[in-house]
């Protein structure tokens, strides 16, 4: 049934475009699609309801405005959505396996919309009275995936109102869907007391601009009596290798190479294989940015990009950091 995330997966596992951790991480989602895994499956009843969700969701802006979720959703996308909500242990369907999601992807990938649209979901799918926080280095960051899910409900009529009312409550804030009282809360690592919230969900954003991990496990420590508890780490590169986020894909890696186990963590991890010879090299481009794979505009962008970091070298840090998942030295 997780058609469009195994098809995704059995197309990339064998291309070079693929990096080797997300070839890793796939491998085992499609072991448990083919049901070869004797402790967990993907449940088709949840994503059968990811799709009708989706479908009734429409994309407030850009080049594909106006168009369903479900048309404009990418290929990493779905792999993200069906493993992180539908993978279920066996004798519990109602428990889901994965409580971390990693996701490190460059910038024009839509990492901070994957992670709104997944609020959304939860936002109609979790239990009553549910918390989810957003935690970032500053306010403006924090609030992005606030904008993010507030243009998405608010164009899409079939979520957002029922019988004439309006089932969401936006303001600055915090978004709370009125029918089970579920808020969402963006908070900012320089302003927020993060000690005390018991979220069912929570994001951090640009994790490599965080100077401590403090936020994360502000976040964690919160969720210790939530039986699906949820929580996403995301980032680009940033120019330091010292930083929360270097930690947490560092962890990430250790899992995939069989060094530590832990069945809790789901990564896709974007970097190139090779590091060398960003100038020229296209395969570094294509496996640090998915989406441009699907998409020509972006990929135009990405070339263009390049050449003006080749020529002033002023560019290349952001460049290499940003667009090619690339610690600058």
């Amino acid at each position: 049934m997780a058609s469009k995330a195994y098809d995704f997966c059995k197309v990339s596992v064998k291309a070079k475009t693929t990096p080797k951790y997300v070839k890793a991480q796939m491998r085992d989602f499609m072991r448990i699609c083919e049901g070869k895994d004797k402790k967990y499956i993907v449940s088709d009843q949840k994503v059968k309801q990811i799709e009708n969700i989706l479908k009734l969701l429409v994309m407030p802006k850009g080049l594909r405005a106006g168009s369903t979720l479900y048309d404009c959703t990418t290929g990493y996308q779905w792999l993200f959505y069906t493993a992180i909500l539908c993978v279920v242990h066996r004798e519990n369907p109602k428990k889901r396996r994965y409580e971390t999601g990693v996701l490190e992807i460059c910038r024009k990938n839509f990492k901070t919309y994957t992670i709104a649209t997944i609020f959304i979901i939860l936002f109609l799918t979790e239990p009553q009275f549910s918390k989810f926080y957003s935690v970032a280095p500053d306010g403006s960051l924090s609030r992005e995936i606030r904008e993010a899910i507030a243009e998405t409900i608010r164009s899409s009529p079939l979520v957002y109102e029922h019988k004439g009312g309006k089932r969401f409550k936006v303001l600055r804030d915090y978004i709370m869907f009125k029918p089970t009282q579920t808020q969402y809360i963006p908070l900012s690592y320089s302003t927020s007391r993060m000690d005390g919230k018991l979220p069912n969900a929570f994001i951090a954003d640009e994790v490599g601009a965080l100077p401590i991990a403090y936020p994360i496990e502000a976040m964690r420590s919160g969720q210790l009596n939530i039986l699906n508890k949820l929580g996403f780490i995301i980032s680009t590169k940033y120019p330091t290798i010292d930083n929360p986020f270097e930690t947490e894909v560092a962890y990430a890696k250790k899992v995939l190479d069989g060094l530590e186990k832990d069945e809790t963590i789901f990564s896709l991890l974007y970097e190139p294989d090779k590091v060398k010879g960003w100038e020229t090299d296209d395969l570094i481009l294509k496996q640090a940015n998915p989406v441009a794979l699907e998409n020509e505009q972006i990929w135009e962008d990405l070339l263009k990009k390049r050449a003006k970091a080749i020529a002033i070298e002023s560019n290349r840090e952001n460049f290499v950091c940003k667009h090619c998942n690339i610690i600058y030295q």
